[in-house]
C-alpha cells in the first residue's frame, strides 16, 4: 500500500495508545492481540483494511469458538471475560450484512458476471468476497449454491 498504513490499523494503534493512557489493561491486552495478529501477517502492518477486517474476523471466530468451549466445561467467569474482548473486537469491524442483504449482494454479482452454473462459482465467490470483505463466507456461499441452481 504506497500511502502508508491503513485507516483501520492506524485507528488500531491510536486506540492502543489511549488504553495504554488509560491504564485499561483488558482492552490493552486485547488491542496488543489484534496487533500482533496483523503484524503477524505482514511486519510493517501496511495492509489493505480489507485484509485486516479478513484477520480481526478470523479472531472473532476464534473467540466464539473459544466461548462455545467454556459453555461446555461450565466455566463462567472465563466466558464472561471472552465476552468482553469479543466486544472489543468487533469495534473493529464493519457492521454485519444480513442475509437478505447477503443475497442481494450476490444477485448483483451472479448478473454482473453472467455466471449461469455452479461452474462459475468460485469467480462469483471471489468477487462478492473481493467487494464485500465483512460477508460471512458460509452465507455467501449458501446464496451463491442457491441462485446459482
Amino acid at each position: 500500500m504506497a500511502e502508508g498504513k491503513s485507516k483501520l490499523y492506524a485507528k488500531l494503534g491510536e486506540d492502543l495508545i489511549i488504553a495504554m493512557k488509560a491504564k485499561d489493561e483488558g482492552r490493552l491486552s486485547v488491542l496488543r492481540m489484534l496487533k500482533s495478529k496483523i503484524l503477524y501477517v505482514n511486519a510493517r502492518g501496511d495492509l489493505p483494511d480489507a485484509e485486516i477486517v479478513k484477520i480481526i474476523n478470523k479472531y472473532k471466530k476464534e473467540l466464539i469458538e473459544t466461548i462455545e468451549e467454556l459453555k461446555k466445561l461450565n466455566k463462567p467467569d472465563e466466558i464472561e471475560q471472552n465476552k468482553k474482548e469479543l466486544k472489543i473486537v468487533e469495534e473493529y469491524l464493519p457492521p454485519e450484512i444480513s442475509p437478505d442483504q447477503i443475497k442481494e449482494i450476490v444477485k448483483n454479482t451472479i448478473a454482473e458476471l453472467g455466471a449461469a452454473s455452479m461452474k462459475d462459482m468460485g469467480a462469483v465467490m471471489k468477487k462478492v468476497q473481493a467487494d464485500n470483505p465483512a460477508i460471512d463466507g458460509k452465507a455467501a456461499s449458501l446464496a451463491v449454491r442457491e441462485l446459482l441452481k
